[in-house]
């Protein structure tokens, strides 16, 4: 005799930003669902107007009402930091690097969802550099780096030179 739990539900989760057409996150993300054996799971793009976020993330919120259930968002410009006002929850790395990329939906039961966001921009920055070898990480650390740009993804860019230990940091 088999033990029988709740029914599976479906997910949702998307990449939102304005404009996010481009975008492969869906790609890439139905691939690793396939990978996973995730098949109840989706991933779309959401063309998201700044005036929209608040009302996106209510929805997100929401108790369950319909199937697939939300289960989080990419972010992407411009709402990396605008988003961290309107979230119930952010780390402390995101907060301080002021730009969430990852809003997850933490569910209790039917009631309305926790929002948590987190910023995995800086160690995807440092494992990408750390995964070139010891001569890159080695370069930045005695000759300095330059990057180019001021937005969220930037700033998430000068808290992982800083994680390297930069010697020179030019924006």
């Amino acid at each position: 005799m088999s033990a029988v739990g709740p029914p599976e539900r479906g997910h949702r989760a998307a990449v939102i930003g304005w404009p996010v057409a481009h975008s492969l996150s869906p790609v890439l993300h139905r691939a690793a669902y396939a990978g996973l054996g995730l098949s109840d799971w989706r991933y779309e793009r959401r063309e998201t107007a700044p005036e929209e976020l608040p009302a996106l993330l209510y929805e997100l919120a929401a108790p369950v009402e319909a199937e697939p259930v939300w289960a989080g968002l990419s972010v992407t410009m411009p709402h990396k930091q605008a988003i961290l006002a309107h979230l119930d929850v952010v780390d402390p790395l995101a907060e301080a690097v002021g730009a969430v990329n990852t809003v997850v939906v933490q569910r209790s039961g039917e009631g309305k969802a926790l929002l948590a966001g987190f910023n995995t921009d800086v160690a995807g920055i440092v494992g990408a550099l750390r995964e070139t070898g010891g001569p890159v990480v080695n370069r930045v650390r005695a000759s300095g780096a330059v990057v180019l740009g001021s937005g969220a993804t930037a700033c998430s860019a000068l808290a992982a030179l800083g994680e390297l230990g930069a010697g020179h940091i030019t924006v």
